[in-house]
């Protein structure tokens, strides 16, 4: 509808194909949400001219019309879909700025081990491939560890948007722990800069006569006045993405405010991230893994409790369902690898099948990974580890090539596309994938979670990140079949419960979007979803960023865009 006008504003593109609302009404999510019309922004002005679009049509009466921004379309939960403008980054804002080494500064790690070392700094534009930044990153030996498994599909703006993380996050934490300041543009269509503050400084910015000073004024007072609330709220897990991470924001022992912490994981609902300033650390290029083969969920918590003594980089899980995906599609793996190469891959695998033919199958299998720049050092650390978890009479190894640990990896890595790839008639259906459970409640957890799943006949994998207990549990359903929307809705609630119970949250990466939004009350309370509301509010008086998400999204949003059964 307003195609035309959108143009003569922006110096960008502006499209409203079918073809491209059809592909722009997608994502890795179970929905599909056709868009009114994709716009391409070349710049920061751009977006500005967006925003002010979006005002004055709202002032008009057009209160339909929002903006919502997207990376590379990889969300799960649907948080980069909406039924107005969308707005993609990675076309033209897109690219890395500036990557410098600084001085180390020393940072505590996540759960346990040594601390790590801050070593530099890079500024990145929003639309950028994370693998294209990463590229950089690496001319000067640097990195930044908190990418998700997506890492050579995503865009940096949407790991930030979704709080991302991955196998890394054990030692290094999430977006939010990396990402040092960022450019954004707020509810007035002018671009600001925001970072860590102190009490002094907050003060000072409160008096500015602008948005970002009534932004500070009251955001300071709510989280004064919810104080109580804010603290018995922030979920028991070291990793979560679920609702506005309101418990990060102001630090008292530090004397730090922190305003990135309600963009970080905000999906795009408080602002539009124009510009993201990330800290690196060093690579470490020598690795070791020791893989602990797992028969009964009872001993998840004494071995979790053991491996942490230790300065692991991750600590990852998967199960027997995707373990016998791996075997039933063994070829998947290895048809790009060439003849000699899937050779070594069988030859590497032998080990495993004798193991299994002795044995059984295996319910867990965890990959302990230690690494420095020392080989002796990390030889001397897993080979520690192996035995100070001997006496809970597990089979063990550790891996003496590259080869071997990449074999576990693939498998953990690609577990999500093998289920996407192998699904005749039936679909990836991530719509419990993210849950956190601290680890010492997975014994308990596990059982009732998959009495539920088993109870419905579905077919599903699970892996994740068992140092963080972050499990990804992954459905295959039939879309074609109007029960499977009728199971998403009645399973969906009773899982969320049960992780309640466990001390759990409902999301630990992958965010709320449309899929989890409606949900939030079980994972907080009313109390603290009024005050996920009035920040909201706060940021975006009429409601023009990215609607429906952390706020305001129903179960009939997601009974509206659920994907449906094609008409015959």
């Amino acid at each position: 509808m307003f195609k035309e006008e959108i143009k003569s504003l922006i110096k960008g593109d502006v499209e409203n194909t079918k073809n491209v609302l059809e592909k722009y009404s997608h994502d890795y999510s179970v929905f599909e949400v056709i868009p009114e019309v994709i716009v391409f922004p070349k710049d920061v002005e751009d977006v500005k001219a967006l925003v002010r679009f979006v005002n004055k049509k709202r002032s008009e009466g057009y209160f339909y019309v929002s903006l919502t921004p997207r990376g590379a379309g990889t969300c799960m939960s649907g948080g980069s879909l909406n039924t107005s403008i969308i707005m993609d980054m990675t076309r033209y804002m897109k690219g890395t700025l500036e990557v410098k080494k600084i001085n180390d500064i020393s940072q505590k790690p996540l759960i346990g081990g040594r601390s790590y070392k801050i070593s530099g700094e890079a500024r990145v534009l929003p639309g950028t491939f994370y693998r294209d930044f990463e590229k950089e990153t690496l001319k000067e030996g640097l990195i930044m560890p908190c990418y998700p498994a997506s890492k050579n599909l995503c865009a940096v703006g949407g790991m930030v948007a979704n709080n991302g993380a991955g196998e890394k996050s054990l030692k290094y934490g999430q977006n939010k722990d990396f990402v040092k300041s960022l450019k954004v543009v707020l509810d007035d269509g002018e671009e600001y800069e925001i970072s860590q503050i102190t009490k002094e400084q907050l003060e000072a910015k409160s008096l500015e006569e602008n948005s970002l000073g009534r932004i500070c004024r009251r955001i300071w007072n709510i989280l004064k006045r919810n104080e109580d609330e804010i603290r018995k709220a922030r979920p028991k897990t070291s990793k979560n993405s679920s609702g506005y991470l309101i418990w990060d924001v102001w630090d008292e022992d530090k004397n730090i405010f922190d305003l990135t912490k309600l963009f970080v994981g905000a999906q795009g609902s408080t602002g539009i991230i124009t510009e993201i300033t990330y800290k690196l650390v060093s690579v470490e290029d020598r690795s070791k893994l020791l893989v602990v083969f797992l028969k009964d969920l009872n001993q998840i918590p004494e071995l979790t409790k053991e491996l942490l003594k230790f300065d692991l980089e991750s600590l990852e899980v998967y199960d027997d369902h995707t373990i016998k995906f791996a075997v039933k599609f063994f070829w998947s793996f290895i048809k790009d690898k060439g003849i000699k190469g899937v050779f070594r891959y069988m030859v590497n695998f032998f080990p495993e099948f004798l193991m299994v033919l002795r044995g059984g199958m295996p319910k867990l299998i965890v990959l302990a990974e230690f690494v420095s720049n020392d080989k002796f050092e990390i030889e001397e650390e897993a080979k520690s580890a192996q035995r100070n978890i001997s006496h809970l009479g597990l089979r063990t190894r550790v891996i003496k090539t590259d080869e071997e640990r990449n074999k576990y990896f693939d498998i953990r890595r690609d577990s999500f596309k093998l289920l996407s790839d192998h699904s005749k008639g039936t679909k990836t259906a991530p719509f419990i994938d993210d849950i956190s459970i601290p680890p010492e409640n997975l014994p308990l957890y596990l059982p009732e979670l998959t009495k539920i799943l088993d109870r419905e006949k579905l077919l599903y994998t699970i892996a994740g990140h068992l140092g963080n207990g972050n499990l990804h549990i992954i459905p295959l359903m039939n879309f074609e079949d109007p029960k499977t929307e009728e199971i998403i809705l009645r399973i969906s609630p009773e899982v969320y419960a049960l992780v309640k119970k466990h001390n759990g949250t409902i999301t630990a990466e992958h965010n709320d979007g449309i899929i989890r939004t409606p949900f939030l009350p079980i994972m907080f309370g009313e109390k603290v979803c009024e005050i996920f509301a009035e920040i909201k509010e706060i940021f975006d008086p009429k409601n023009i960023f990215n609607p429906g998400k952390k706020v305001g999204g129903t179960i009939e949003d997601i009974e509206k865009y659920i994907i449906k059964p094609k008409k015959v």
